[in-house]
């Protein structure tokens, strides 16, 4: 290759770049004679030829023979009845042709494109009627007006109606060739590539019809098969045309189209009918028609907005099942809250499997499966039932701390499987202590919703310090771990009350064993007793209602009086300037009767031991003088009584009436069981849970009175001045963590704090602290 200017004759050296784009362009096998740079040489001569370049010839004649090659080309596939693959295959070589012609002409596109770039007059912008620009640029340029739109403007755009009956006929599920529309729609692109907006003719001559074609066709089909058949089958359809469609698209349709396709596809199918998928969706999750229910998420979840009436349907329909579980368990909830935690973690258990394999795993449903939980746990009014969640959760936790837990009865008063009878208990095995963990470890999963954690945290240290008092707790570790949990999710002051009741019981094992010293040393003879020393701000157990009756009045017997006094004395040396308050309606012991068949050895409460001992000094007592000799109350000597009688170690002189306050009672003389150990109930009343769960919220209302008043303070002293609507909300914000603090409550709590003069009211109802 020689790069020296010289004078050539132009005609010849232009015929023999016309005998190689011949040949480029009709493939023929003289293409394979053409040579690279044996084309680049003759149009570099050509370029640079002296005395002047034929630049502007060369371009000129390039131009005109692509000009007429497409022209002809167009002409050639009109003559053919399957016109798309016609031109599928004349622009597959086309375009080719046209790649192999700028390589040999890449000196001339260099300069025409640096004479175009370089800003000179626009009449050197062109070479007679063509632009200067790329010659692969302006063969698809060509191509486009002499071909593309001579079809589309001269023959009704008959290659493109071809194009679209085609992708009708796929749509019908007819056979269609894949690969020649592709061809075609690609061409569009291809075309325009070397112009500022290179998808423009695309959209404007394929993409926007196809959105037409699209829109009417599937509008049509989805009024068909809502028409005639079933929700389920119409939404299996559904499913089975968006997946087609989007494989559809990824075979003919430029990436930028599949998004509004599919769009416009979501609009004819799905939202046009949506209410009709909403209005069928609590049908699906009650017949548990799941594979329905999963057609229906998939297909909603791809509108704006379209999972959120399905959203509030599953949260609604959830909390409905939990709630008529509560329901029907109705008043047995208190006494048997086995059955109200086990059958809601069997709910909860089954629908978070449901969204998972229903609704693979989505947040938003996993979200409302809480907020209905948070429902049936929290809403007591709409359930219609005397027990509340935190109370009854409290309540299970207690029976599974307790010792031969796993020995009752799961089935209280249901039929076992297969049982012909109602009412038959299925006794199940005993759980160790692993089963119980895993057990209050599911409990837990409740426990998260509750709202109110004061008020299960008020049950729960009221049943904990029970258990530890008499000894009741199946395992100390299993206490500690659930103290551990409750810990983890409501922080270390919630549970620090917990945690001092255990720290109490070791103190006091400590305590009793060197109290034993210290009577061992004195050379004092007195009756074993074991005594638990509890701090009055921790155990939930020193209220005027659990202290009993009047100390002064209250005859303690004899054989205690000594023990009582040498503890007192012994323990104000240990700790001067405590003060010990005796809480005698938790005392328990044993008494042991000698005179009936056999001896037995009775664990009875103090008030009931006093009333026994009173008959070491005759056989019968009317109930007026056991009251005066005891020193209990009437209520306290009948409640105390009552046990007595009914396991018959007391009898009623009179055997056809009821325990009353002029009733004889006698010891039975003829007493016998098969049992020397007899653990006597201690005192009761049909109404004890109902008064103890009311003392409970008293006193918790009172805890919650006092804390907010309490907050109200912290922030004012905080912020000193603040608008009442924005103190509500701070209050709420930081009683969120214990429960939900009413505004009604609130107000009542700052028109207290008010009155005392901690803060004061401004105009405009704004608040300032008061120093």
């Amino acid at each position: 290759m020689t790069l020296r200017r010289k004078a050539i004759n132009f005609d010849e050296h232009f015929s023999q770049l016309i005998d190689m784009l011949n040949g480029i362009y009709s493939f023929s096998s003289k293409q394979q004679q053409i040579k690279g740079m044996t084309m680049y040489q003759v149009v570099y001569d050509m370029c640079i030829a002296i005395p002047r370049p034929f630049t502007d010839k060369v371009f000129t004649g390039i131009a005109e023979y692509i000009d007429g090659h497409t022209v002809n080309e167009c002409k050639m596939m009109l003559t053919h009845d399957d016109i798309v693959t016609s031109y599928a295959r004349a622009f597959e070589r086309f375009a080719l042709a046209a790649e192999y012609m700028s390589r040999g002409c890449c000196y001339l596109d260099r300069i025409n494109t640096s004479s175009y770039t370089s800003g000179r007059n626009s009449s050197a912008h062109h070479s007679g009627k063509y632009r200067k620009q790329n010659v692969e640029a302006l063969a698809l340029l060509l191509w486009k007006s002499n071909v593309l739109f001579t079809i589309r403007d001269r023959y009704q755009n008959k290659l493109f109606y071809q194009v679209f009956e085609w992708i009708r006929q796929d749509r019908d599920g007819d056979d269609a060739p894949h690969s020649t529309i592709k061809s075609v729609v690609t061409s569009l692109v291809q075309v325009n590539s070397f112009t500022e907006q290179p998808l423009q003719l695309y959209i404007e001559e394929f993409e926007r019809p196809y959105l037409v074609h699209t829109k009417r066709y599937y509008e049509a089909e989805a009024a068909r098969e809502i028409a005639s058949g079933s929700i389920s089958n119409f939404m299996q359809k559904a499913n089975e045309r968006l997946q087609q469609e989007i494989m559809r698209n990824n075979q003919y349709c430029h990436s930028t189209s599949h998004g509004r396709i599919v769009k416009e596809f979501e609009a004819q199918y799905i939202t046009a009918y949506q209410d009709r998928i909403i209005d069928e969706f609590e049908v699906m999750l009650k017949d548990e028609r799941f594979r329905d229910c999963t057609l229906a998420y998939t297909l909603l979840s791809r509108i704006p907005e379209g999972l959120k009436p399905i959203l509030d349907i599953y949260e609604n329909y959830v909390a409905k099942l939990g709630k008529e579980i509560v329901s029907r368990l109705g008043t047995s909830v208190t006494k048997n809250p086995r059955s109200y935690v086990d059958q809601l973690l069997n709910l909860h258990s089954k629908y978070y499997h449901v969204n998972q394999q229903v609704f693979s795993s989505d947040p938003l449903f996993t979200a409302s499966v809480d907020k209905a939980f948070r429902t049936i746990i929290n809403d007591t009014l709409s359930a219609n039932v005397p027990a509340n969640g935190p109370e009854t959760l409290a309540r299970y936790c207690d029976m599974m701390m307790k010792k031969n837990a796993g020995k009752r009865d799961v089935n209280a008063g249901t039929p076992s499987a297969g049982s012909k009878r109602k009412g038959i208990k299925k006794p199940v095995a005993d759980m160790d202590e692993g089963d119980q963990e895993e057990r209050l470890m599911k409990m837990v999963t409740l426990f998260k919703y509750v709202d109110d954690k004061d008020v299960f945290q008020k049950f729960y240290s009221r049943m904990l310090a029970k258990r530890l008092i008499y000894g009741a707790s199946s395992s100390e570790e299993l206490e500690l771990n659930m103290i551990n949990r409750l810990k983890e999710i409501c922080g270390v002051e919630y549970t620090s009350k917990l945690n001092k009741m255990f720290t109490d019981m070791s103190l006091s094992s400590d305590l009793n064993a060197k109290f034993r010293g210290y009577i061992k040393g004195n050379g004092q003879g007195l009756v074993n007793m074991d005594i638990l020393v509890l701090t009055a701000g921790a155990w939930p157990l020193n209220q005027k209602d659990d202290a009993g009756p009047d100390t002064n009045k209250l005859q303690i017997p004899s054989v205690l009086e000594n023990n009582i006094t040498s503890f007192e004395n012994f323990y104000g040396n240990q700790y001067s300037g405590r003060r010990l308050l005796w809480q005698w309606n938790l005392t328990r012991g044993e008494i042991r009767i000698n005179r009936l068949d056999k001896n037995y050895e009775l664990q009875v409460s103090l008030y009931q031991m006093i009333i026994l001992l009173l008959f070491n000094q005759g056989v019968s007592l009317p109930v007026n003088e056991i009251v005066n000799q005891s020193g209990l109350s009437v209520s306290d000597t009948m409640k105390s009584l009552k046990p007595l009688v009914d396991i018959q170690i007391l009898t009623i002189s009179n055997q056809h009436e009821a325990l009353s306050q002029t009733s004889e009672i006698r010891v039975n003389g003829s007493f016998t069981s098969k049992r020397t150990k007899i653990k006597v109930a201690a005192a009761a009343s049909q109404n004890e849970s109902q008064q103890e769960s009311q003392a409970a919220r008293k006193s918790v209302d009172e805890d919650r009175r006092m804390y907010l008043q309490a907050a109200i303070v912290r922030i004012m002293k905080s912020r000193q001045v603040l608008p009442h609507v924005q103190l509500i909300q701070e209050i709420i914000d930081q009683a969120n963590s214990r429960f939900s603090p009413s505004v009604i409550m609130i107000k009542k709590c700052i028109e207290q704090l008010l009155e005392k003069q901690f803060i004061a009211r401004q105009e405009r109802d704004t608040y300032v602290y008061v120093a």
